[in-house]
């Protein structure tokens, strides 16, 4: 929760007086001064109201210092004004009057006195036992989260280290084969884990937190085209800057990669110049994902479900991994557009 909700959350609210109200439990010296001036207050209340008060309002004054003084200075101190209230009154104000005499009706008012005070008292000391292990816990929630937040980070730069790794085995390896079409499919798995491993890093975020997408889809299209060498090719995103978890992000920037790598290997073949488009847009229920490029267009015999290029199954398994729907046309291009439901 952070400190805007916090302000209007009444609980928080309440728990800040209370620890106001509680700032000198730690401090002895400054509570049983508390709680001497307020039995003193108390005590020159009660002798103030005394002529207009009927009988059989001993403690009427005496019970608020002794709360005030249990929740500002500590126990101690709400004992010991618990005593000396209990005296002033038993001397001033429990018939015999100016005296500790006593009889039925003053040990019945003693007694009375007693049971309240041990009761404000002891809930008292419950409700700060129980804010100092409510610190206790939230101190150990936050070292927690933090051993999490350095683990997950640590755990996220070692498998991005590993797919990056693993794609420059590839890489050497495919450099050692002759044939020229197992050299190539090398090279393109190679390519994937590298990029792979670079979306891994940019967006896992340790405590789970949503990324904002627009700007770094924006930085992932112009990093694939400049690895392509195509210089001719410019990139336009449009996207929502609403925020998206990860388990929809990673999916979608590798389509989005393999569509604009088909783009630049299929669409611009032989002039090397072009513009591709990306759009990324929330509706009510939907996610719309668009990918449109000004290139040569889908072949004649194009047909989706038949495709055995790897780059299109990829995207066909990454599309159903979203539960969405693909569909490819030609328009001055080739136009993908991809519906999924909105991420909840």
């Amino acid at each position: 929760m952070d400190h805007h909700n916090q302000g209007r959350d009444p609980h928080a609210r309440m728990e800040r007086r209370i620890r106001r109200l509680g700032a000198w439990r730690r401090r002895p010296l400054k509570g049983f001064a508390f709680a001497c001036g307020s039995v003193l207050l108390a005590f020159w209340a009660r002798m103030a109201v005394d002529h207009v008060l009927p009988p059989g309002y001993p403690y009427l004054t005496f019970f608020p210092a002794v709360i005030l003084s249990a929740f500002v200075g500590g126990l101690m101190p709400g004992v010991a004004a618990a005593a000396a209230c209990g005296l002033l009154a038993w001397y001033f104000f429990i018939p015999p009057f100016d005296s500790f005499g006593l009889d039925g009706r003053s040990v019945l008012a003693l007694g009375f006195y007693v049971l309240i005070v041990t009761v404000d008292l002891a809930l008292i000391e419950l409700m700060h036992g129980a804010l100092d292990r409510l610190d206790k816990e939230r101190a150990r929630s936050a070292a927690l989260a933090e051993q999490q937040s350095l683990l997950f980070t640590e755990l996220q730069h070692r498998v991005s280290n590993n797919l990056q790794l693993t794609g420059s085995l590839l890489h050497l390896q495919g450099m050692r084969l002759t044939d020229p079409d197992a050299r190539r499919a090398l090279a393109e798995a190679s390519d994937r884990l590298a990029l792979l491993g670079r979306i891994h890093r940019s967006l896992h975020d340790p405590l789970g937190a949503p990324v904002r997408f627009g700007r770094f889809l924006d930085d992932l299209c112009r990093d694939v085209i400049d690895a392509s060498g195509a210089k001719g090719v410019s990139c336009e995103v449009e996207a929502d800057d609403a925020p998206l978890h990860t388990d929809h992000a990673v999916p979608i920037a590798l389509i989005v990669t393999e569509l604009i790598s088909n783009a630049l290997e299929h669409g611009f073949v032989g002039s090397g110049v072009g513009r591709i488009r990306v759009a990324l847009r929330h509706e009510e229920a939907a996610l719309r994902l668009t990918v449109r490029d000004d290139g040569r267009g889908l072949p004649p015999d194009f047909a989706m479900d038949n495709g055995q290029s790897l780059g299109l199954r990829i995207i066909r398994s990454l599309v159903a991994q979203l539960d969405g729907r693909l569909e490819f046309d030609s328009d001055g291009g080739t136009v993908a557009r991809i519906v999924m439901p909105a991420p909840r």
